[in-house]
């Protein structure tokens, strides 16, 4: 009878794997699908887009609210020319194994979607949400083979992927990319609930000028509420927002020195324009400090900028980055850089591997001298230092103490002077 139960169980468990796998592999696959008529004509496309996305609640910088790695997906329309004529974008929230829901997202049609493909002309998207009950379904039943039912007329049908377009991901991606990670509640309220306004915002400046979406974003009855810049490719959605540059949205395979990043590698030289530094210097720590990177609390704030004449007489302008990080409302340092028009990077990475510098260091609870001592500790003693956090209850952009991790995975602040083999804010 044991026996018997074992095999029982081992059936079971190899069923729940297959089951697993079998969902996995249906799970849509990422790209661009296209739906066409019966002379072959392109009706309509499909663009299934994998991010990785983040949020905090930073009483400093304003209400985030937090969204997880998943997918948008995003359909246009096209009449006999080729001319977009409606939008929609979406998550994707799987239901069955070859099934799902778009539960919230916007759409784009009328005098919206015309103002969207226009410079300087104001749009404001619709928004669904099953929370007024309203959502869209996709089914992926086959590879490489897509199904939409209740976006529209035009947008329904079936789609089949097409591995060599190459397209322009739709603006309306990088609008659903913004409401997801800062207006969301508005999809789990009134659909009458306040919308963002939205401007396409011509860039002749590279790397813009044909590579880069440049949207304004603002609320009525309010003033300017960042900018938000976005690759044509949704590699990367990133908001400008009083001087701090938030990573809204990357695509999954971002990070890990893809040859896309190397590629790139020219495009942000020769500017001093601060929105282009930012993602200059964000391509920088992917390729040469992606611990900085992988973190998705991470930003850039800019500090400082500064101009005057290079070696060669010529006049060079530098911005004065911060690396930062927010969690649980404890702001922290991870490192500073700047970088200069002539593509020079000069970067402090405060985080890594270091070592206690003094005999009888406290390793506290809490960044303060009132902070409950865990350890002491001698010079030369080996941990990993997380990065440099505020004083409690201090927020003057001073980051004295260092957040470490000890080797049997004890984490506390130590003041930074007691640190060594990193860079600090003390030496």
């Amino acid at each position: 009878m044991k026996r018997v139960r074992t095999c029982l169980t081992m059936l079971m468990t190899v069923m729940l794997l297959l089951v697993s796998v079998s969902a996995w592999a249906m799970r849509p696959e990422e790209g661009i699908y296209e739906k066409r008529d019966a002379d072959g004509r392109i009706t309509a496309r499909m663009f299934v887009i994998v991010m990785s996305g983040y949020a905090t609640k930073a009483q400093i910088f304003g209400s985030m609210n937090m969204s997880s790695t998943g997918y948008i997906i995003a359909l246009q329309a096209l009449d006999e020319e080729g001319d977009v004529t409606e939008e929609l974008a979406a998550n994707y929230s799987q239901k069955t194994p070859i099934a799902g829901a778009g539960e919230s997202g916007i759409r784009l049609t009328g005098e919206n979607v015309r103002n969207s493909h226009d410079f300087y002309k104001k749009f404001t998207p619709e928004k669904f949400s099953t929370s007024f009950g309203q959502q869209v379904e996709f089914t992926f039943r086959d590879p490489g083979k897509a199904t939409a039912h209740h976006c529209g007329e035009a947008l329904d049908g079936e789609y089949v992927l097409n591995p060599d377009a190459t397209d322009c991901y739709p603006i309306s991606a990088v609008v659903y990319a913004y409401e997801h990670a800062y207006n969301f509640n508005s999809f789990l309220k009134s659909k009458n609930n306040p919308s963002y306004t939205y401007q396409l915002r011509e860039e002749q400046r590279e790397p813009y000028h044909g590579k880069y979406y440049n949207l304004s974003v603002s609320l009525e009855g309010q003033m300017n509420m960042g900018n938000v810049t976005a690759e044509k490719n949704l590699r990367i959605v990133m908001l400008n927002r009083e001087h701090n540059y938030y990573f809204l949205f990357v695509k999954k395979n971002y990070h890990g020195n893809p040859s896309w990043v190397e590629n790139a590698w020219g495009e942000f030289t020769g500017t001093a324009d601060t929105t282009v530094n930012a993602l200059y210097l964000h391509r920088y720590m992917t390729l040469h400090a992606p611990e900085m990177v992988k973190d998705p609390y991470v930003f850039l704030r800019r500090m400082d900028f500064y101009s005057g004449n290079g070696p060669d007489g010529k006049r060079v302008t530098t911005n004065s980055f911060a690396v930062w990080s927010m969690h649980n409302y404890t702001l922290m340092q991870l490192g500073s850089a700047l970088v200069s028009d002539d593509g020079k990077i000069r970067m402090r990475k405060g985080m890594g591997r270091g070592a206690i510098k003094g005999e009888a260091v406290r390793v506290r609870q809490t960044p303060d001298t009132n902070g409950k001592i865990l350890v002491e500790l001698n010079t030369g003693y080996p941990l990993t230092v997380l990065g440099f956090a505020e004083q409690t209850g201090d927020h003057s952009y001073t980051f004295p103490w260092a957040k470490v991790r000890l080797d049997n995975g004890t984490t506390g602040y130590v003041y930074g002077k007691f640190i060594s083999g990193v860079d600090t804010p003390f030496n």
